[in-house]
């Protein structure tokens, strides 16, 4: 699940998605003036070729040229405010933003349904793009992945959709103590609403982030009973940074699939996307989300959701509305895959580009290995954390085969008067955006930082712990 599809097909891929013909076919329909166009065509050209740079080897140095595509790296150091907080929120490329706020000024001069309906330009790009996103993580049907708004809309069309309860209110859902509040307050609410649909029973599963695999997989399989329908966990906590180790989600999965078929695993893979290899083609699960603004870097209010076929039918759409050709599909007729969670209404027609060509900048960074740069941001974070030994105390695994990009400390507040969350973000010498609260604080850095950044931000951190003045 965690191996990068056939790098062939990836390879192809990145071939296949021309910045010309995208911006011609634009220009063909009027959706798009032609000079616009051409500006617009060399400006990513560059940023691309920027990407590829085939003349520089993979080290520190391309990373820190690779740091200038992004805005708040060309600022004056005393103006700048550096991400490190990919797990929340991340920063889009310049060139990419940029040239899709021109894009959406050229929209606007024509919103005719013409261009949004039957084969439509902005039906046409919408394919597309989910054509290039399924191939990026290796599903052979583009149909077996609906484009959302986050994952949170897709954890709550996966908790609120579900209509196969039994009468009786006994069935169960097993879940991960550490799940994010989508995929996991938001089952409680849903079991416990007055009214609501047939109740259910939340059975919440705990763990030491150190015991062995195989406990961790029985904590689960346990609990998982022939009244149990949904299993569900996050691939990687936002909350400790555990990730779950591949083993455990296999021998869920192979349980499931052996004793149980009525039940259903969902995978809130959030912290998956853009931060590792996902073959969806070898998932361990029917369904699995994820956000575009977090590690993927791609644009806000975009996401996936990945079901199998033969689950689709029984979630009803916590939405219905049109789909993205502006069809009310008959509610009889609502579509027998991921596409049922797709009747949202109308899109933003340029983000669903940008997703498509923030596919091809990952494309053409895989010879890059940017997945094994991230693991070696963040073991070099948590390393730097513990020089000297027991001033910071880990609350992510140090192991890497149980922790990835992020990367949470003990950090109690006590009588300073400012949290180092609040700290590290104001003072001028650091200005580093992480997250934290009075207790603990996090850091995720990602393949916009620097080693120096994350060495800075430790400076800083040590700096707070010994109650430095300016």
């Amino acid at each position: 699940m965690f191996k990068a599809p056939n790098s062939d097909a990836a390879a192809s891929t990145a071939e296949s998605i021309d910045i010309r013909p995208l911006f011609t076919s634009l220009s063909d329909v009027g959706l798009l003036s032609k000079e616009r166009g051409r500006a617009l065509t060399d400006k990513l050209n560059r940023f691309f070729e920027a990407v590829r740079a085939p003349s520089k080897k993979t080290d520190e140095a391309f990373w820190t040229s690779f740091q200038q595509e992004f805005g708040f790296a060309t600022l004056a150091p005393s103006e700048r405010v550096t991400p490190m907080n990919a797990a929340n929120l991340c920063p889009e490329p310049t060139a990419l933003i940029e040239s899709l706020n021109e894009l959406r000024l050229e929209y606007n001069l024509n919103v005719s349904q013409q261009m949004r309906t039957a084969q439509g330009e902005r039906v046409r790009q919408l394919e597309q793009t989910r054509k290039s996103l399924a191939l990026g993580l290796g599903l052979t049907d583009p149909n077996d992945l609906a484009i959302v708004r986050n994952a949170t809309e897709a954890n709550n069309a996966i908790n609120c959709g579900f209509r196969g309860w039994s009468a009786d209110g006994n069935d169960t859902v097993v879940m991960w103590a550490e799940n994010h509040p989508t995929n996991r307050d938001a089952w409680k609410m849903r079991a416990e609403w007055p009214g609501g649909p047939t109740p259910f029973k939340v059975v919440e599963v705990s763990f030491p982030t150190n015991a062995p695999e195989a406990d961790i997989a029985a904590a689960f399989i346990q609990r998982i009973t022939d009244r149990t329908r949904f299993v569900t966990y996050t691939e990687t906590a936002n909350s400790n940074g555990f990730r779950m180790p591949e083993s455990v989600m296999r021998a869920i999965w192979d349980h499931v699939k052996a004793n149980r078929p009525n039940c259903h695993v969902h995978i809130d893979g959030t912290m998956a996307w853009g931060a590792r290899p996902l073959n969806l083609a070898n998932a361990y699960c029917h369904s699995l989300v994820s956000s575009a603004h977090k590690w993927f870097l791609g644009p806000k209010e975009t996401g996936i959701l990945f079901m199998r076929k033969e689950k689709a039918r029984n979630f009803m759409p916590s939405i219905y509305g049109y789909d993205y050709r502006i069809v009310i599909v008959p509610y009889r007729e609502l579509p027998e895959n991921a596409l049922r969670f797709e009747l949202i209404g109308q899109r933003d027609d340029v983000n669903i580009i940008a997703l498509e060509l923030t596919q091809k900048m990952w494309m053409d960074l895989q010879p890059r290995r940017p997945y094994e740069r991230i693991a070696q941001l963040g073991q070099h974070l948590m390393t730097r954390l513990q020089q000297p030994a027991g001033r910071w105390k880990l609350v992510t695994p140090s192991d890497p085969a149980r922790s990835w990009g992020v990367v949470r400390v003990e950090a109690p507040q006590e009588g300073r008067e400012k949290t180092l969350y609040n700290w590290l973000y104001e003072d001028p010498r650091y200005r580093i955006a992480g997250s934290g609260d009075a207790a603990t604080f996090r850091l995720c850095p990602h393949i916009y930082n620097t080693l120096a950044d994350v060495d800075r931000a430790v400076d800083g951190m040590n700096a707070w712990f010994e109650d430095r003045r300016s």
